[in-house]
């Protein structure tokens, strides 16, 4: 057996954060850290988007009491040659942490992330964090980037 594997990571959404830009690894590390307390989240804290309700695969969930568990590959993981047998081993999110003071040139960042995405190609959703934009960047991160101000 493989090692970090048990009966529950077969359960587990895998998701990679890469580091964008030129981030130092102790602050990658700082604003990693901020996802881990979400490794869970409840059901009934989301909703499906599905609107056929007599035709959605969702209708037998357990929503009230169900939940999506997430295992975040820190620095990605190369694709696994199973994981077309087994869904489990799937990349199925990409999340990329940039710092702004130290990555200035956003389109940069921007083609770097593009680029970055294209090796997991199983993934559903893809996006890009920027963490403490300067006046000039935040106009292009509202089109491109999901902004996060940290004082």
């Amino acid at each position: 057996m493989e090692p970090d594997v048990s009966i529950e990571t077969s359960c587990m959404i895998r998701v990679a954060v890469l580091p964008i830009g030129s981030i130092s690894i102790p602050l990658f590390r700082d604003y990693t850290s901020m996802l881990v307390p979400h490794y869970t989240v409840s059901l009934s804290s989301i909703s499906s988007f599905y609107t056929e309700h007599q035709k959605s695969p969702f209708a037998n969930q357990p929503w009230d009491s169900g939940s999506l568990r997430f295992k975040y590959m820190v620095g990605g993981s190369p694709a696994s040659p199973w994981e077309d047998f087994q869904s489990n081993r799937k990349i199925f999110a990409v999340i990329g942490i940039c710092h702004c003071p130290t990555s200035p040139d956003l389109h940069s960042v921007m083609d770097q992330f593009a680029n970055a995405c294209k090796s997991y190609s199983s993934s559903v959703v893809q996006r890009c964090f920027a963490f403490c934009p300067g006046d000039s960047q935040v106009i292009l991160l509202f089109v491109d980037f999901v902004i996060v101000g940290i004082d």
